[in-house]
This record gives C-alpha cells, structure tokens and sequence, in this order.
C-alpha cells in the first residue's frame, strides 16, 4: 500500500495543508506544537474514523472554524486500484466519509482501507495502564483485519448498556426479571464472537512478537501474552463452547450482577497480560523492557498485516526515535528499509536522518504549514 497525499482543512492547526509523501521513508521534523503529531493522527483518522488521542471530534476542528475535512489518495497493491477516503465533521456532530466518491454511514466501513501501525510514547500504556487501554488495543487492531468485528463491538457495548439498565430496573421492578433471559442470549451470542477473534488474534500475533524479542534482545528476553478472562480459563476457538462457558458464568453472577445492578463478566472485563522470561511486565520489567515489549507488538503487526493482505501498512512513528537506543533504532530501521515499508516519522534528529539513503524525503512543520526541508 501506498499513501500519495493527504488534504488537511481545518483540522486543528492546519487551514489548508497539502502533503504529496514519498513511498518510503518521510522525515517530519519542526519546533514542539508546530503540527507534527496533528498530521500523523490526521492520517490515522482516515483509517479508523477515530485518533489516537481524543474520543471528541469536536476538539479536532480548528477553533477558528465550524467544520473539518481530511482526505488522501493511496494504492492498494494487492487489489491493484487507486481509492480516495475523505471524512467530513462540524461542530453540530455531523460526520461524513466518502470512499472514491461514495457516502458510508458507519465507521466500521473505514476499517481495511488504508490499514495503519502506529508507535508513539504513549503506547507505554498498553502495558502499564488499566485493562481498558490493553482492550482498547487489541480491539482496534482487530477492526483492521477482521470485517465486521468493530460493528460486533459497536452491538455488544449497546447491548450491554441496555442489559445494565435492566439490572437496575429489576432491582425495583422484580418482575422485569423474565426479560432478562432475552439480554443474556444477545450478550453471549455478540461477546463469544469477541472472545474467540481475540484468541485468534493472539494465537498469530504473540509468535510474531516473541521472535522479535528475542531478536532485538540477542535471546535474552522471552516474551509472552496471556488473554484473562471469568469465561475461559485457556485459549478457545469454539464459539459454541466459548458462548456455553459465557452463558454457565452469567449464571452464576446472576444474583451478585442483581446486587450491584451491573454486568460483571464478558469481553468488556477480560484483560492482556504480558510476561517478560514468565514474570509480569507491568510489575517486574523496567521501562525500557516494557518499551521494547511495544515495539515487538508493534513491528509484529505489520509482519502479521502483511501475512494477511499481502502487502504492508503504513507505518507512524511519533516522537519514539529518541526513546529508542541505538540496538532498538537500527532493528527498525533494517525492516522498514529491508520490506520497503512506506513510514512517516516524526522527532528524529538529523543524525538519524541524514544517515537514510536518498529514498528518504524530509519535511519541515512550523505553524500548521508542511514545506519541503531546504525548499
């Protein structure tokens, strides 16, 4: 895949901004808040139809103006065709994405477009942060190689707050209880689909990772996922047994769930935990360890994406160079030269850039304008 361009108005400190990038590496380099990361989560909303930052649209429109809109043109080579993704939003919450012309209502019809890997230094948070942000993680990338999965979410998450609703409803209303039975069907039937395809994630992602450890680290560090879950007490692909031990374990937390009048198990409970040489790495690892655990997932997924689409993503590297000793810089660098990965870094130093070859294409941000370096 290769992205040509993106189109940038109104979108945080851009008016108007064109950006024609190199198909392989692309330097950004500028002052802090001149507009760096604001054009990487540009092109990672034009994958996901959300950033890496914020939950709110409403903050991604300049404050000067009513409405933003992004769009790009790539190439996808496995299917050999040019496609165009352009994404509208006001301050009214009205939202737009267009495919090569064509109005999508969903979110969910983004995912597989242009698919992304990002690695930036709060991605530390996928180890050290709660269980949220490890299910957040995994859902999202999931949603880029599984059609469908991200509106199985979207399902799950409205059945699930309709379901907690009831709780509360049959704590004053027992006799509401009879409709529960109806909720706990949807539940099981939209979280044992969740369940299984992160198991099926983690079975071809974790190898991957674990190679890449080793191989940054000279075999010194074994790394290891493990999914934790009240459902499944071991790795399952079996939906029907998946949604047979889900619906047993709702059975019994029924009377606790009644108690607090909240859902106490399911997909949106169950956690990743990562051990480094079998100890857990939130706990025992230092932050360099935890670092290099990241980048494993992270260099791990493009391999993974590639496997599966027969090229790869794009690659978004924000302000992580420097966090990355020279072992870890040059480990990434020999795979991104060596696949010809399409990358856009920002925050490396001109040491780092000016060691690439002429493949590479530098760019200077200040004040929401992208200029070519020395031009």
């Amino acid at each position: 895949m290769v992205l040509k361009n993106i189109y940038l108005e109104n979108y945080r400190n851009y008016q108007r901004q064109t950006v024609n990038f190199n198909e392989n590496l692309n330097f950004f380099i500028g002052k802090n808040a001149q507009g760096k990361t604001n054009l990487l989560e540009a092109v990672y909303y034009l994958s996901t139809g959300r950033t890496f930052r914020t939950n709110k649209d409403a903050e991604l429109i300049n404050w000067q103006k009513d409405f933003f809109r992004v769009s790009c043109d790539l190439y996808k080579e496995n299917v050999n065709r040019d496609l165009k993704v352009e994404i509208y939003c006001d301050r009214n919450g009205n939202k737009q994405i267009k495919i090569n012309g064509v109005k999508y209502r969903k979110i969910s019809d983004l995912f597989g477009i242009m698919q992304v890997v990002i690695f930036n230094p709060d991605d530390l948070a996928i180890v050290k942060g709660g269980p949220g942000e490890r299910r957040r993680y995994i859902d999202l990338e999931i949603s880029q190689v599984v059609k469908g999965y991200y509106q199985v979410l979207a399902n799950y998450n409205k059945i699930l707050q309709q379901r907690n609703i009831l709780l509360k409803e049959i704590k004053n209303n027992p006799q509401r209880a009879d409709s529960l039975d109806i909720w706990n069907e949807q539940l099981i039937k939209y979280g044992s689909i969740i369940i299984k395809n992160r198991m099926e994630f983690l079975q071809k992602l974790v190898p991957l990772a674990r190679k890449v450890q080793e191989e940054i680290t000279l075999g010194q560090e074994k790394f290891d996922v493990k999914y934790q879950s009240q459902i499944i007490e071991k790795p399952i692909f079996d939906e029907g047994k998946i949604s047979e031990l889900f619906r047993n374990v709702l059975r019994d937390y029924e009377k606790r769930e009644l108690i607090k009048c909240v859902t106490l198990v399911g997909p949106h409970r169950d956690d990743l935990i990562f051990y480094l040489n079998d100890k857990e790495l939130r706990i025992f690892g230092s932050q360099g360890q935890q670092r290099t655990a990241v980048l494993a997932l992270k260099l791990a997924q493009l391999k993974l994406y590639s496997e599966i689409n027969g090229e790869y993503p794009l690659l978004l590297l924000d302000d992580v160079m420097s966090e990355l000793d020279i072992t870890r810089r040059e480990y990434l660098l020999k795979l991104i030269k060596n696949n010809n990965i399409q990358t856009l870094i920002t925050g490396a130093n001109n040491d780092l850039i000016y060691a690439q070859n002429q493949k590479s294409k530098i760019y200077e941000i200040e004040k929401g304008v992208v200029k070519n370096y020395g031009g």
